[in-house]
């Protein structure tokens, strides 16, 4: 229990504002994120005209960088085609888009998950294309939530100073190299760097957070009256 503690403490002042102002008002951002994702993965099935919609607006492929327009890479982060991709992207929002949300603020959060999605994707796309080799593997859809996460993973790792987030993370990464690298691996470890320099940014201008969530960070020295020293305080009264 111990050990479950330390490993989970990176969620306290999460977990402290939804038990207070509940998970809607603690992170409207993650919650829609995982929203949107549902409702265009769920279209995107629909044999009528949401799978054309979708297609539009959310179906990226590497090759249509040189042509355009770049709406559908935005897009592409709100579609999921398989089961476990719904269910790591709820496990995620809880895990991790919601404690980083509270830790740097619904804005930030999503401009991080703009920049971590869109960013490594065009990146590894041009390489790929200026390579020569836009046959091999850049056919299929590039799509998904993975790059918003592992971004998102490595600026919580950063704001909350949590060392099991930034291990489980490597990990991932490690497995991710050794069992099946491809176009998505190279985006990801494109990402991490990404969601790094980008809470380093952040920590710069932290903006507050409610008042429950401050409170977890707020915590008095045990020698400390209101903030200042009890010696001191005693003198000045």
């Amino acid at each position: 229990m111990i050990i479950a503690g330390r490993v989970m403490a990176y969620q306290r002042p999460f977990l402290t504002a939804v038990a207070g102002n509940g998970l809607l008002a603690t992170a409207p951002a993650s919650v829609s994120f995982l929203l949107a994702t549902l409702v265009v993965s769920a279209l995107w099935h629909d044999p009528a005209g949401g799978h054309r919609v979708v297609a539009s607006c959310c179906a990226w492929r590497a090759t249509d960088l040189p042509r355009g327009p770049v709406l559908p890479l935005l897009g592409s982060a709100f579609l999921i085609r398989r089961p476990v991709e719904a269910v790591w992207t709820v496990a995620a929002t809880w895990l991790v888009l919601g404690p980083l949300e509270t830790a740097i603020g619904s804005r930030r959060l999503l401009a991080l998950g703009a920049v971590g999605h869109a960013l490594p994707t065009a990146l590894v796309d041009l390489c790929w294309l200026a390579s020569g080799r836009a046959g091999q593997g850049l056919a299929g859809l590039d799509v998904g939530t993975s790059a918003v996460v592992v971004t998102a993973a490595a600026a919580l790792a950063v704001a909350t100073r949590s060392l099991p987030v930034a291990a489980v993370l490597a990990a991932g990464l490690a497995v991710d190299v050794v069992v099946a690298p491809d176009l998505a691996t190279a985006e990801h470890l494109l990402a991490v760097p990404i969601g790094v320099a980008l809470a380093l940014v952040f920590s710069r201008h932290r903006p507050p957070g409610p008042p429950t969530a401050r409170a977890q960070w707020q915590v008095p020295l045990p020698w400390s009256v209101n903030g200042a020293p009890a010696a001191w305080t005693k003198r000045h009264r």
